[in-house]
């Protein structure tokens, strides 16, 4: 067994931390197969019938990931990892995107997830997902 360090005590405190201090969300028609892959119903969600609406799960593949609706095709869906790919702590939801705050390092992203401000040198994580106009597979 590793010895628990500093860093991931800290990371760890903060991600519980913002977690509890989140209000949940209440994602009606989200299912898990089998397979592991996850279906959100797009007609019982209807925060995403809008550009710049968005769902914040928990899917165990991935742990927390938002789902962005940035247009209204088809297909107009971001789905996001929502760990800074250099604090790998948890993001939180800002006025114009999300940001990672201490004990991250201040970086800031799109609500896509598009890296906007560093210290982080690329974007939070996409997910691939397939769309209809009735449901958003998460693979």
């Amino acid at each position: 067994m590793q010895a628990l360090t500093r860093r991931s005590f800290i990371c760890g405190s903060a991600a519980v931390a913002a977690l509890t201090a989140m209000p949940a969300v209440a994602a009606t028609g989200v299912k898990t197969l089998k397979n592991g892959n996850t279906v959100i119903d797009l007609v019982a969600n209807k925060t995403l019938s809008n550009v710049g609406g968005l769902l914040e799960l928990s899917i165990k593949k991935y742990g927390k990931v938002a789902v962005v609706r940035t247009s209204k095709s088809v297909k107009g869906f971001s789905v996001i990892n929502l760990a800074c790919p250099h604090a790998g702590v948890l993001v939180s939801k800002s006025s114009d995107g999300w940001s990672c705050n201490p004990p991250g390092h201040g970086s800031v992203f799109a609500l896509n997830g598009a890296l906007k401000v560093g210290p982080a040198t690329s974007a939070l994580r996409s997910i691939k997902f397939t769309a209809t106009s009735k449901a958003l597979t998460i693979n």
